[in-house]
């Protein structure tokens, strides 16, 4: 299953490092309640973290099972978990669009596949 997960994990984080680089405000703009063209520094100075994470789930996929991937697994879900819970916060305390809401949606699947895997590896 990692075979098809961190690849399309990979391709998803290099896309928002992309948008975060090159036009911070269109996301920003969707997820922020108010938007400061002061905010396209901090998305850009991060963005690279997200387009290097985005690489390094690419090249996992060759990886064999053991407990480097098993742990990948297990630090990739609960990032996603993380960004997931932070996403929430922000709109329960009014600074985040609902639009937050579809994006932890799907932070919490990607999360849990992980954690799945993460799982079966740790059990064979």
């Amino acid at each position: 299953m990692h075979r098809w997960l961190f690849p399309g994990t990979g391709l998803f984080l290099i896309l928002v490092g992309a948008v975060l680089l090159l036009d911070p405000q269109s996301y920003l703009g969707l997820y922020a309640t108010s938007y400061d063209p002061g905010m396209d520094f901090p998305a850009r100075r991060f963005s690279p973290a997200v387009l290097a994470l985005g690489v390094v789930l690419i090249l996992a996929r060759t990886l064999e099972r053991g407990p480097f991937l098993t742990s990948l697994c297990l630090i990739s879900g609960l990032a996603f978990l993380g960004v997931a819970a932070t996403g929430v916060h922000a709109w329960t305390s009014g600074t985040a669009r609902p639009a937050i809401l579809a994006a932890a949606t799907i932070e919490v699947v990607i999360a849990s596949l992980y954690l799945l895997v993460a799982r079966r590896m740790w059990s064979q």
